[in-house]
């Protein structure tokens, strides 16, 4: 684990540390509304299983450009879901705090994700 953490801190700026910084803290806050919202418990589930299967692919390749692949392949699916279970619920209170969290929640992963679909292609095609 700490392997890994060197070689995320020696490919990233002060600013994309800020960034993680940010998306550990909007992820973690799905702990204060998990007891209420199931899709609060989903978020943290998915957050779980992306550092997981993050440590999985930096421990397969080495490469700190691809753990972008884990939220790919488990924020996309759960950004979806968040759009299409909780934001369309006729009962979403969008103005509660659990609604602004959720917004801010779908911001951090729409931006998160351009980003690890740069990084993913850019070690596809050789720059990274």
């Amino acid at each position: 684990m700490q392997e890994m953490q060197r070689a995320i801190d020696a490919v990233t700026s002060p600013a994309v540390q800020m960034w993680m910084n940010w998306m550990l803290l909007v992820f973690a806050l799905s702990l204060v509304f998990a007891w209420k919202y199931p899709a609060a418990r989903i978020v943290l589930g998915a957050f779980v299983l992306s550092a997981i299967l993050g440590y999985v692919i930096f421990q397969m390749t080495g490469e700190p450009f691809l753990l972008g692949l884990s939220h790919i392949v488990l924020w996309a699916p759960l950004a979806v879901y968040l759009y299409m279970r909780v934001l369309r619920d006729l009962s979403f209170q969008s103005t509660s705090i659990f609604g602004i969290w959720i917004y801010l929640l779908l911001a951090t992963i729409g931006i998160s994700l351009i980003f690890d679909v740069r990084d993913v292609a850019l070690v596809l095609i050789g720059s990274k």
